[in-house]
């Protein structure tokens, strides 16, 4: 039985009804015994029935606004005791013989564990032996029940790694629950977008919220950092404290019976969120001499931990309190061999690691591994700070290639902290930066024109380190892929033996996935997924934004917006993201398809608040929300604007510029489309490139549709195939009969708005929707539904749904009477809350 609501209906059966006189509710602290009563009478007050509450204190006596003890209980009246593992023993004779002889009904609830429990279990079990006691455990929720009270507590969903972590730090105990939610959101480690939360990287910074009285607080603290010894950490508590064993066993047990701690074949905490939280008790050199002193058992034999980085952990806590040599070559060592999921962890330890170092030539080796530990972390401000470290107080000890190294991890902590005045400095090419480095803020700063010019005229850059050329040669290959000369980006693709440094893991990764993600960027999904196949190289090491695209090109929009979520909420962008702005559009795409324009909306705003690269990319995602809505001319200003400057994306641009132009009539501003986009063809023919010159191509009777379909079904991108064949049967370029196909291919994308424009489109072309009647009705008010409560006015949903003004009225007053609602904001909780039903 989980939760308290229903653990209360069950009570309020046997309380009101025939049953045993007493129901005992048993459960860990904070799990919602007092909760429970607390509910239970006010449902029973709202029901006319005579309630009374005692509550028992720690000392033993009744706690303020108690009635009094003991009791009298009427017929029909119910007694409601509370925390009754603090009765004293004299007590418990009066509350077995109320039991037996009360003509009324009593619940007790009783934390578990309980101190004295043979005799406590002794009395409960011969009243319940009698008849006369209906237990039932409270018990912790479970990840999945604890999504309810998170969404209550955040307004938001929390996404499944988020779930799991609240559920690990609280272990379902709904008191923990609000601390540990407390203790994320305190750090930052909680982020929404589109109405979901989040789990972002970062070390949580506990609350103070939960602690043992101030008596046992010092061996609380220290349990709490020294609990994975098990067995050897009374001892060294003992030590560490210096007080005596025999005293810190005795405060250890009574933290066992309050709760706190469990003790099996060791000692841990019951809730770990409590652990944490009293380590944040802990003072810096509390902290450290704790650590020395685990540190030191570990390393001398006389405590052993399962945990593969307690050790690690507590030597970068110690820091010179246990021998530094032996603790700096620890911290390397384990370093080195840390998954790629710890680069957190990995980072502070070698930040702790430059501190152990004993000479400068150590000193400057450390700071950079450990700056490059930030820089993968996507920790900003320590790789920028370490990066300044390196360059101002060790350029004598860098190589060519460590200070090339320094310089490109600065300038995109710059770029992605914000810092654009410094970006801006460094891309003029001062004397003390490399014209590589120089060339990648210009790309950060979305001027790739300049940065192709300022490598084509100094081309230092080949020879001053071997990772300059390799930077300097994925950035120039770039520069002129966006500007539409695609020829040296495909020879690099070719011949990617002759890449920099490809026998370097880190080098090989970072430039295959700058590869790949601008074939994505083109639209190229097989060519992506080809290269990702020769190189061995699995998706789950592409970044987010690139896994959100190919779900997009692949037709699984769930996934594809998770990924989009997950890429805005970690603002820790790692690298060169050149897909950022790409993804966004993409997304935008899917979010309009299904009628999200609320999402959309806040997708683009967080975008543009990133400065990403191929800006103008959002501004045809733009472009889109307003063509959606039917403002047609802002739509087209943005899409112009966006052909201004890079070729990359335009023929998105131009092929929907031709759609508004046809839609007014005006042929002649189409073909102007038609002709830039026959000159992009001849410069940059990618798939993508040529499927929006064959479309356009159609619209206009300038050539068979036959073209542009087998591209598009080629392409195997559901999205694009859907809005192609929905383009020419509005232009009257192909057989309506197409629309039969694409229509079952919305079903799978989840695509509620595409669908019911085509079912006007198949209607106006003589052609009967598929699917059951009463199916179609029911989503078409499921989509009504969302739009309302996305906050588009009756205007706009007119325009968005491509009908009248008149019939948006009407189908809204039908919605609002049939479902109860009242108003457009009840209608957006509910669907929020998944309480909708159409």
């Amino acid at each position: 039985m989980a939760g308290v609501d229903e653990v209360a209906e069950w009570i309020l059966e046997r309380v009101t009804g025939e049953g045993a006189p007493c129901v005992w509710v048993t459960g860990p602290a904070g799990v919602g015994r007092t909760t429970l009563l607390a509910r239970l009478s006010e449902r029973l007050s709202a029901s006319g029935q005579g309630v009374s509450t005692v509550r028992f204190t720690q000392d033993g006596d009744l706690a303020p606004g108690s009635d009094p003890w003991p009791p009298v209980v009427g017929d029909g009246h119910v007694l409601l005791l509370d925390d009754t593992q603090w009765m004293g023993n004299d007590s418990l004779p009066e509350l077995a013989a109320l039991i037996r002889r009360s003509p009324g009904k009593l619940v007790c609830a009783t934390r578990t564990p309980v101190r004295d429990v043979a005799e406590r279990l002794a009395v409960v079990r011969r009243l319940r032996a009698e008849g006369l006691v209906d237990p039932i455990r409270l018990p912790p929720l479970t990840a999945a029940e604890i999504t309810r009270p998170v969404v209550e507590a955040l307004g938001a969903v929390p996404s499944a790694l988020l779930r799991d972590r609240l559920h690990e730090l609280s272990r379902g105990v709904p008191a923990a629950l609000r601390q540990a939610l407390d203790l994320l959101r305190a750090q930052g480690a909680i982020r929404i977008v589109d109405r979901r939360a989040f789990l972002v990287p970062g070390t949580p910074v506990p609350s103070r919220s939960t602690q043992p009285a101030p008596g046992r607080l010092a061996v609380a603290k220290a349990a709490a950092m020294l609990h994975p010894l098990g067995a050897a950490m009374p001892s060294l508590i003992s030590e560490v404290l210096a007080q005596d064993p025999a005293e810190t066993l005795a405060i250890l047990e009574t933290l066992r019976a309050d709760g706190i701690l469990h003790r099996g074949r060791g000692w841990r905490f019951t809730v770990p969120v409590v652990a944490y939280a009293l380590i944040a008790e802990l003072g810096p050199f509390e902290r450290r001499r704790l650590s020395a002193a685990a540190v030191t058992a570990l390393w001398n034999g006389t405590a052993h931990t399962s945990d593969q980085y307690y050790l690690p952990d507590r030597i970068a806590e110690a820091g010179k309190l246990i021998d530094p040599r032996r603790a700096l070559a620890e911290l390397l060592d384990n370093a080195a061999f840390l998954p790629d999921d710890q680069t957190t962890r990995g980072a502070r330890w070698l930040r702790a690691a430059v501190e152990l170092t004993e000479d400068r030539p150590q000193r400057a080796r450390v700071t950079l591994l450990h700056t490059m530990w930030c820089h993968l972390n996507g920790d900003h401000e320590q790789s920028l700070a370490g990066t300044r470290r390196l360059l101002e107080e060790f350029p004598d000890r860098l190589s060519a290639d460590a200070a090339q190294e320094a310089q490109s991890i600065a300038v995109c902590a710059l770029h992605n902290s914000g810092d654009t005045a410094e970006l801006a400095r460094i891309a003029t090419n001062p004397p003390d930066w490399s014209v590589a480095s120089s060339a990648i803020a210009l790309s950060l700063l979305d001027r790739w024109a300049e940065a192709a010019e300022l490598l084509a005229e100094n081309d230092s850059w080949r020879t001053e380190s071997t990772v300059s050329a390799m930077l300097g040669e994925l950035f120039g290959s770039l520069a002129e892929l966006w500007a539409g000369r695609p020829a040296r980006f495909g020879a690099n693709l070719t011949e990617r033996e002759r890449w920099p440094l490809r026998t370097a893991r880190r080098h090989r990764n970072d430039q295959l996935t700058s590869y790949v993600t601008a074939l994505l960027v083109l639209g190229e999904r097989a060519r992506a997924e080809k290269l990702l196949a020769d190189e061995d190289f699995p998706e789950t090491g592409l970044r987010d934004s690139e896994r959100s695209m190919l779900a997009v090109m692949r037709g699984q929009p769930a996934r594809a917006i998770d990924f989009a979520h997950r890429s805005v909420a970690d603002r820790s962008r790692r690298g060169y993201d050149t897909g950022s702005a790409a993804m966004h559009l993409s997304i935008v795409s899917v979010l309009l398809s299904q009628g999200r324009f609320t999402a959309a909306r806040e997708l683009l705003t967080a975008a543009r608040a990133t400065a990403p690269m191929l800006a103008h990319l959002l501004d045809i995602a733009e472009a889109r929300v307003d063509m959606a809505l039917g403002e047609t001319d802002r739509a087209a200003e943005r899409l112009h604007a966006a052909t201004c400057g890079l070729a990359v994306g335009t023929d998105i641009a131009w092929a929907d510029l031709a759609e508004l132009a046809l839609r007014k009539n005006d042929r002649a501003a189409a073909r102007k489309a038609l002709d830039a986009l026959e000159e992009l063809a001849s410069a940059m023919p990618t798939g993508r490139v040529l499927l929006h010159r064959h479309l356009v191509r159609a619209c206009l009777g300038q050539e068979p549709d036959a073209e542009c379909l087998w591209l598009a079904r080629e392409r195997e991108q559901p999205l694009e195939l859907v809005i192609a064949a929905e383009r020419l049967v509005r232009h009257h370029a192909t057989d309506p009969k197409v629309l039969i196909e694409v229509y079952e291919t919305l079903g799978s994308l989840d695509a509620l708005l595409y669908r019911a424009r085509l079912r006007n489109l198949m209607r106006d072309n003589g052609i009967t929707p598929p699917g059951d009647q009463e199916e179609t009705a029911a989503e078409n008010e499921h989509l009504l539904a969302l739009l309302a409560g996305e906050g588009l006015t009756n205007e706009q949903l007119a325009k968005t749904l491509q009908t009248s003004r008149k019939s948006v009225d009407g189908r809204l007053s039908l919605l609002f009477s049939r479902t109860g609602y009242r108003s457009r904001i009840e209608l957006a909780t509910a669907l929020l809350n998944g309480r909708y039903a159409s």
